[in-house]
């Protein structure tokens, strides 16, 4: 339709639609309504940046950035001198992106329920589902929870349940790694209501919701180092899988260079294997732990990445006839409850799930009515839970910095 086509209300409307910056994203979805309404195909030819212009009424520079946009995306495709064709895209993403180029005017989606993913499920996990599920009671919505094991499974969860208009959100516990994946991206651009929780994408900004990783290795060293504890080691999975064992490994380093003490190198286990929960996999994590305590015999503590590992160690170091905490002092983190089968009650680092679903349901609200917002980003607290595993290196006298 040309802007000559309608009536003087129409005009206004559309100039002031342009006007308040609004008239770029319009055609974005006008194209992409061109595209499902005529049932075009992969490689199908566009209308170009001129046609575009006279066919709404809107200068050739809106076209083409409208199409550029949609290039970037990935929906389209331009050659030089032979004009725009469609991409090999998912026609139901682009049904998805349509419906929400065209209802971002204040529209919110309907629906009563909420979506979960996660990874796995664990104690962990198991209590973030029951955090969430009070939550969203709270709110009169429905919990639908999928579980994953991989990122394709991921993808395809992402995909299935963001199509489904009674799902009003998702909240995504992501498998781990640190960037973000086309899947998520894609939802990124739709302006789908997401939140990420536990994680973090350095790339790419999402809502996101987790304890604060950092601050809790930070306040767990210092807690050995006010013990009296200089030679403190630290051991960790691959780091390259989940930014939060990054941040803990920074809290680490942090306290340690904050109190004036050497990091060495070799004070610093870095498990690189995958985290499969397989016998070779578990096979060569004790020999590199085993082999670790070894040759590190000044160490008095050690704080581990999380609460497996710490059990891996505790093991380990026991078979290797270290007296814990006399000999050697440990501290996990999470407080999972795989620790009730410590031969010592294990010092660690807990993340209460108390807020946690209250905060999460509440972003993905807040996301819902704000669809336009800055990404936020919120670390919860975490708390030292101080066991039997840990003592003070100068037989319980507190000392500063």
């Amino acid at each position: 339709m040309d802007i000559t086509d309608m009536d003087e209300e129409g005009r206004h409307d559309y100039q002031m639609d342009k006007i308040s910056g609004k008239l770029f994203e319009q055609l974005k979805g006008q194209v992409l309504n061109i595209i499902l309404e005529h049932g075009l195909k992969p490689h199908d030819p566009l209308p170009s940046e001129g046609e575009l212009a006279s066919r709404f009424g809107v200068s050739r520079m809106t076209g083409k950035l409208a199409l550029q946009a949609l290039q970037e995306e990935g929906i389209v495709y331009r050659l030089p001198r032979r004009g725009t064709f469609l991409a090999d895209v998912d026609l139901n993403e682009l049904k998805q992106s349509a419906g929400f180029v065209n209802g971002m005017k204040g529209a919110k989606r309907g629906g009563r329920y909420i979506a979960l993913i996660v990874p796995v499920i664990d104690d962990y996990i198991g209590s973030l589902i029951t955090s969430v599920e009070k939550a969203a009671k709270e709110q009169q919505l429905e919990l639908v929870i999928k579980v994953t094991g991989d990122e394709p499974s991921e993808a395809e969860a992402v995909r299935s349940l963001s199509y489904q208009s009674d799902i009003t959100g998702i909240l995504l516990f992501p498998v781990d790694r640190k960037i973000c994946g086309d899947h998520l991206l894609r939802l990124k651009l739709m302006k789908y209501p997401i939140i990420i929780l536990d994680r973090s994408f350095d790339e790419i900004g999402f809502d996101s919701l987790c304890h604060d990783h950092y601050k809790g290795a930070y306040e767990m060293t210092s807690h050995l180092l006010r013990t009296g504890h200089r030679e403190i080691g630290f051991i960790t999975s691959d780091m390259h899988m989940a930014k939060s064992r990054e941040e803990r490994y920074q809290g680490y380093m942090d306290a340690m260079q904050d109190w004036k003490v050497d990091v060495q190198t070799e004070r610093v286990l870095f498990l690189n294997k995958n985290d499969e929960m397989n016998l070779e996999a578990s096979i060569d994590k004790q020999q590199a732990v085993c082999s670790f305590l070894s040759t590190n015999h000044k160490l008095t503590a050690i704080l581990c990445s999380d609460d497996f590992l710490a059990m891996l160690t505790m093991k380990t170091a026991l078979e290797l006839g270290f007296k814990l905490p006399e000999g050697l002092s440990l501290a996990g983190f999470s407080n999972h409850k795989v620790l009730e089968f410590a031969p010592v009650s294990m010092t660690t680092v807990g993340q209460p799930m108390d807020n946690f679903g209250q905060s999460a349901v509440q972003m993905l609200v807040h996301r819902l009515n704000n669809p336009v917002s800055e990404p936020v980003s919120i670390r919860l607290n975490t708390e030292l839970i101080i066991r039997d595993s840990t003592v003070s290196e100068n037989e319980g006298n507190i000392v500063t910095k």
